[in-house]
């Protein structure tokens, strides 16, 4: 029977981390399904959803301390469903992308206007970088969610709208067929 694990990790960056955990992963034939990994600071985190022989999942779980001790991460783990078993409604696949001066509150004001409505976020990543020109910090938000039918989409611009407009804030959002 195959299963599906979730691994997040985190620990002093340093180069071959990404290497270290791909190459335990896969001794062990454990198949890397999608992941996601950055330096934040000093640090280097990353999330992995993994799949294998549920006898093999267990000998990965049980072998992590090997995998910490090797590599200083702190690591957790949670099993989970294969992806094509979550449970999702009927949706219309939505890329927002919001760009700004970067301040504090900006990630909170369209995740609340996504949640007042019942959206789930699928996928989110934000950065802010200096603009060495212009000497401002700009950030940059770009985030996949899918719009159930009984949303109406011209409710939600007019939201995105007043955001964009009382904290200056360029937000564009469009239907997408594939990330």
């Amino acid at each position: 029977m195959k299963s599906y694990v979730v691994f997040s990790s985190m620990g002093p960056d340093r180069p071959g981390l990404a290497r270290e955990i791909a190459e335990f992963f896969t001794a062990r034939g454990i198949n890397i399904e999608r992941s996601r990994g950055c330096v934040l600071g000093n640090e280097f985190g990353m999330i992995i959803l993994t799949s294998g022989n549920t006898d093999d999942v267990e000998r990965l779980i049980d072998d992590l301390d090997n995998l910490r001790e090797m590599t200083g991460l702190d690591i957790h783990v949670r099993k989970t469903k294969a992806p094509s078993h979550r449970d999702v409604l009927p949706s219309i696949p939505y890329r927002l992308v919001a760009t700004s001066i970067d301040r504090p509150g900006i990630i909170h004001q369209i995740c609340k206007a996504l949640q007042h409505r019942g959206v789930n976020i699928d996928d989110i990543s934000t950065n802010v970088d200096h603009n060495p020109v212009t000497g401002a910090n700009v950030f940059q938000m770009i985030c996949y969610f899918s719009l159930p039918p009984a949303i109406k989409i011209l409710d939600l611009k007019n939201t995105f709208n007043r955001i964009s407009d009382e904290y200056n804030i360029d937000i564009r959002f469009e239907a997408v067929v594939t990330k």
